[in-house]
């Protein structure tokens, strides 16, 4: 059994996991294009997984700590592998698509708008 401290802690956590994951699915809902709607979705669903990683952490390092057997620690080593997977899969699946959907960068002048102070041609 763990103590109320570290109960309180994983709770937290998961709250906050579960809070984030509601405001992912909220923004794929609500957001009208595609580049907000994923820009939510990414972020959220990643704070979300971080939650629960550190939630799962917390737990298997205390009961490492108070004599639990090695399996608690090989849990600790899959879950930051899971954690890894996800945050590379997310970053690929942002880049993909915001290179298919071609939306211009407004950071680069590629906005597609005419600019006043340019010379015109």
């Amino acid at each position: 059994m763990s103590s109320l401290f570290i109960d309180s802690i994983i709770f937290l956590l998961l709250v906050i996991s579960v809070g984030f994951g509601g405001i992912g699915v909220i923004g794929l809902l609500l957001f009208p294009d595609i580049r907000s709607r994923m820009y939510t979705a990414t972020r959220a669903s990643l704070i979300s997984v971080s939650a629960i990683t550190v939630s799962v952490i917390t737990y298997a390092l205390f009961i490492l700590n108070s004599g639990g057997g090695s399996q608690y620690g090989t849990l600790v080593l899959h879950t930051l592998v899971l954690l890894i997977v996800v945050a590379a899969a997310n970053a690929i699946m942002y880049r993909t698509i915001s290179d298919r959907i071609n939306i211009p960068n407004a950071c680069k002048g590629q906005t597609g708008q005419k600019n006043d102070d340019s010379p015109e041609k």
